[in-house]
């Protein structure tokens, strides 16, 4: 038995599908279902069931499963409580969904320490939602913000537990629009959602972005009514996108523009048909709770998250 082989298990039970895992862990398919099989044989149960729906987990395979996660839960968080003792250095990796004061605020609290210290690694990523959660859950990353749909918290919550990592809400929203200044409906305090289907939208590519936008959005939403839709993986060329292509909208987080507002034409409205509640979480593991750099991060985190809702709070009153 490998770790390589529980690593695979664990993502076709997350996906639901070869196919998918292999291409989210950048591996061949064949390679996949070949080290699959061997472990089967290996370990003499079938841990998947093969389904025209996709792979579903055996009552044998879900036992295997849980003690599968605790076992490269432990050997990520083994290496990672280690790895920086050889040479000295200090190594902080940090996982953030689609969230642009998020990334600000961990690149500014991570600057304090580079000042005071030479020998430090640091790694940003942005990634998918499911993503974040996965890489703290397995230690493959330190810290993690990721933004949810308020309905997906007990999913959520069902993934990380038992995995030994703490969840806290750095603040809660329904979402709103961004456009350019000189956008026709920029005109309106609160955007009539019909009107919204004759101009392109900006939208961040997930891998099921229509169930994912319902869920942010509203459940209501007609994902297909806008035949002008442009996808997008990068933030960065998000707001490039939103700034030259005439016309065009994203849905944002009401506190995205605090970031980029100053240096683009952009503004933020509200849309009343937005009426889902979402979570930005910061996710990190319990064995990193007394690491000062988590520590400083997280309360950056929760201290922005405090005061940006205090002033959603006042624009409301």
């Amino acid at each position: 038995m490998k770790l390589q082989q529980l690593e695979y298990v664990i993502a076709i039970a997350q996906d639901g599908s070869i196919t998918k895992a292999a291409k989210r862990l950048y591996q061949a398919q064949p390679n996949i279902s070949i080290a699959l099989k061997e472990l089967e044989e290996s370990i003499g149960i079938q841990i998947f069931n093969r389904t025209p729906n996709g792979m579903i987990l055996t009552p044998d395979g879900e036992v295997f499963l849980a003690r599968a996660r605790n076992v490269v839960d432990e050997i990520h968080s083994l290496e990672n409580d280690y790895k920086d003792r050889v040479d000295g250095s200090l190594s902080i990796k940090a996982e953030v969904s689609r969230s642009a004061y998020a990334t600000s605020i961990i690149s500014k609290t991570l600057n304090d320490f580079i000042k005071d210290r030479g020998n430090i690694n640091i790694h940003l990523s942005e990634t998918d939602t499911l993503r974040v959660v996965e890489d703290i859950c397995t230690g493959k990353f330190d810290i993690g913000v990721t933004r949810i749909p308020a309905s997906y918290i007990n999913m959520i919550e069902d993934r990380i537990s038992n995995r030994g990592v703490v969840k806290k809400t750095i603040i809660e929203y329904s979402m709103k629009l961004l456009m350019r200044a000189d956008h026709p409906l920029a005109k309106y305090d609160d955007v009539p959602i019909e009107l919204l289907d004759e101009y392109p939208e900006i939208i961040h590519s997930d891998d099921e972005p229509d169930m994912l936008r319902r869920a942010l959005i509203n459940q209501d939403l007609n994902c297909d009514a806008n035949d002008k839709r442009i996808f997008i993986y990068d933030r960065g060329v998000q707001l490039s996108a939103i700034s030259t292509i005439d016309n065009a909208y994203m849905w944002v987080t009401p506190i995205v523009y605090e970031i980029y507002a100053p240096k683009t034409p952009l503004v933020v409205r509200d849309c009343s048909f937005a009426r889902n509640t979402n979570m930005d979480i910061v996710l990190y593991r319990e064995s990193n709770e007394d690491n000062p750099i988590i520590k400083a991060c997280v309360d950056a985190l929760m201290k922005f998250g405090k005061e940006a809702a205090e002033e959603l709070k006042k624009e409301k009153e």
